[in-house]
């Protein structure tokens, strides 16, 4: 029995030193392991929520194409009353717009599908009399909707993104206006040379429509469902592709939608691969959601780096525990020889060792904090280098941004001038049919006063870069609403409109550019409009008042007035409470009065003031005008 004691104790040592180094190994990889994965996990999260505002911002803002296109008179007498001149002028007014869109096609169709006018009749591929009937888009805007599709077309087989919209007449559809608009510029974008990482977009079939890697185009992670297999089939939406399944196997599931999965590493036909290259690789994969059409955008990184790091800790703290078990098993054998040695000599002798191991062990400490050292300025070096890479990203979205909201904003901004000349060219053309003249050329003075405004408002794109030179002009507030009330004469239901107009008995020239206010007018005035029921006539008081070199407009309605969640938000880029506004007007508005040194409020009229929104501008007087003390003409509701 002493026997098999003895025999033990000399093997539990052992034993217990190689179980610790191996727990200890694997404990320090999994932590490492973690923390990195942690850190990416993050990173990858705020770079999928980046691209993904990135393409939504990208998509939406060629959803006013087809709106526009839908609202002119002239696609309607089309589709009412096709005719060879009518298609030949709307094929010339389609590719006119497609050219300042940038879309990839514009065209019209019948209520059947069947393409009566196309941006590209001229090109071999051209959609003019092929029908597409049988696509989503057309279904879901021929019954009223607004149609989004992503496929490759019928026609050119070229992939893209579809937007659709109905047009509508005397509360009836009679037909439906497409743009086609190429994504593959956002691919391009991504494709940055030497990064390690993966991106795709999955349609709501699971589809991958977009990726960096060609190849993973058109694949799917998961076999798909009878029922999504019959309406890819019905709708064509990938012509002949078979959509294969990409090979990959998933490691591992985290709680919010996140995984590790395998993927063989992706090739380029323009580098040649090198031994090892083909290997699976591990990524990380992140997921957003995107869009209207229930898309999916999946960002991922590779695993190299966290599983190198936590190799390395693995190692660095497997041969920490080494060394420490050689500490202790050399501080015992020098315990026994201290205790077997008690002469003088050998006293010396190990007084003398021990001063080198000190030496030794002081160097090496020297050594291996200089090791760590270097190390810590690589990795500040990689962090830096990180971080000016994701500054770069961040600034091309920002400039991607600011773009979609100037495109936007032009949009929103011509909308009544383009009508207000449609009416007058009308008009025109009906004096000079009578041999009216006179009222002729006053139509047409009035159509070059709207142009200018056009070039006016065009002309903002450049103030994007630096403030217009001619925000600070002397202008008479008498006759920029003047001219403002000439166009909003011309907006449908103009006959609603009924004006209370208190002036001052003097005119009043403010310093301010004459169609930026004009077009400020024309902001608020729709927005009272717009805001009071259909069924209900429209009351607009606008009031003029002096208060020393400031001049006070204020305009009030008979709407119901702002929701008070509103108020604080009315005046920012794309904030509305309209179902179908853009949210620029007010915004627009803001900033030319701003330009011009003034302000622009708004306060919810009390019930016993008659209730209703109004809107206080306040502008700067021009040097040398008169300052004539009137009296306050009291607002004509109270």
């Amino acid at each position: 029995m002493a026997f098999g004691k003895w025999t033990l104790r000399p093997a539990l040592g052992p034993l217990l030193a190689v179980g610790s180094l191996a727990a200890l190994t694997w404990a320090s990889y999994a932590w490492v392991q973690q923390r990195q994965l942690d850190e990416l996990h993050r990173t990858l999260d705020s770079r999928a929520e980046l691209y993904a505002a990135s393409i939504g911002g990208a998509l939406n803002k060629y959803e006013f194409l087809p709106l526009a296109v839908a609202q002119s008179d002239a696609v309607a007498q089309l589709l009412e009353r096709p005719s060879a001149d009518k298609v030949t002028q709307i094929n010339a007014y389609l590719v006119d717009m497609n050219r300042r869109a940038g879309a990839f096609a514009v065209y019209v169709l019948d209520d059947k599908g069947t393409t009566l006018a196309s941006s590209n009749w001229q090109d071999r591929s051209s959609y003019v009399g092929v029908n597409y009937g049988f696509r989503p888009y057309f279904k879901n805007a021929i019954a009223g909707g607004i149609g989004r599709f992503y496929g490759i077309g019928f026609s050119t087989f070229e992939a893209g993104y579809f937007i659709s919209q109905p047009v509508q007449r005397d509360g009836r559809i009679i037909g439906i206006v497409a743009a086609k608009v190429n994504l593959d510029w956002i691919e391009q974008s991504w494709r940055t040379p030497g990064a390690g990482e993966q991106i795709w977009v999955k349609d709501a079939n699971g589809v991958i429509i977009l990726a960096t890697t060609p190849a993973f185009k058109f694949k799917t992670l998961a076999p798909l469902s009878p029922a999504a297999k019959k309406d890819i089939s019905e709708q064509r939406q990938f012509l002949q592709e078979n959509l294969p399944i990409l090979p990959h196997q998933v490691q591992r599931q985290f709680a919010d939608g996140a995984s590790v999965m395998t993927l063989e590493r992706p090739q380029t036909g323009d580098i040649p691969a090198l031994s090892g290259s083909a290997d699976k690789v591990d990524y990380l994969a992140v997921n957003r959601a995107l869009g209207p059409l229930q898309w999916q955008i999946t960002v991922l990184a590779e695993l190299d780096q966290v599983n190198e790091a936590a190799r390395n800790a693995a190692i660095a703290a497997a041969l920490g525990w080494a060394l420490l078990l050689l500490a202790l098993m050399y501080a015992r054998q020098r315990r026994r020889r201290i205790a077997d040695k008690l002469n003088a000599q050998q006293t010396l002798a190990r007084a003398y060792e021990q001063l080198e191991i000190k030496v030794e062990q002081r160097t090496a400490d020297l050594v291996h904090a200089n090791g760590r050292l270097q190390a810590e300025v690589a990795e500040r070096e990689r962090a830096e280098q990180t971080l000016r890479y994701a500054q770069a990203e961040l600034v091309q979205s920002g400039k991607l941004a600011a773009i979609g909201q100037m495109a936007a904003g032009v949009t929103h901004e011509l909308n009544q001038p383009l009508a207000a000349l449609q009416t007058f060219s009308d008009n025109a053309k009906v004096f000079l049919a009578r041999g009216q003249i006179d009222d002729a050329l006053d139509n047409l003075s009035t159509i070059s006063d709207l142009v200018k405004r056009l070039g006016y408002v065009t002309s903002q794109l450049k103030g994007f870069a630096r403030r217009s030179g001619d925000a600070r002009k002397p202008v008479s507030v008498r006759q920029a609403f003047a001219q403002t009330m000439l166009q909003m004469r011309t907006r449908k239901n103009s006959q609603r409109l009924t004006l209370h107009e208190s002036w001052l008995e003097d005119d009043i020239i403010v310093l301010c550019n004459a169609i930026g206010l004009e077009q400020v007018f024309t902001n608020l005035i729709t927005n009272a409009m717009d805001a009071v029921p259909e069924s209900e006539p429209v009351q607009i008081w606008f009031q003029v008042r002096r208060e020393g070199d400031l001049a006070v407009l204020h305009i009030t309605d008979n709407g119901p007035g702002i929701p008070l969640a509103s108020l604080d938000k009315i005046f920012d880029p794309f904030y509305t409470t309209k179902e179908h506004g853009l949210g620029l007007g007010l915004s627009i508005s803001a900033g030319i009065l701003r330009a011009a040194g003034s302000a622009l409020a708004v306060r919810n009229r009390s019930a016993q003031e008659g209730g209703g929104a109004q809107f206080t501008i306040t502008l700067s007087c021009a040097p040398g005008e008169k300052n004539t003390e009137t009296e306050e003409t009291p607002d004509a509701r109270e």
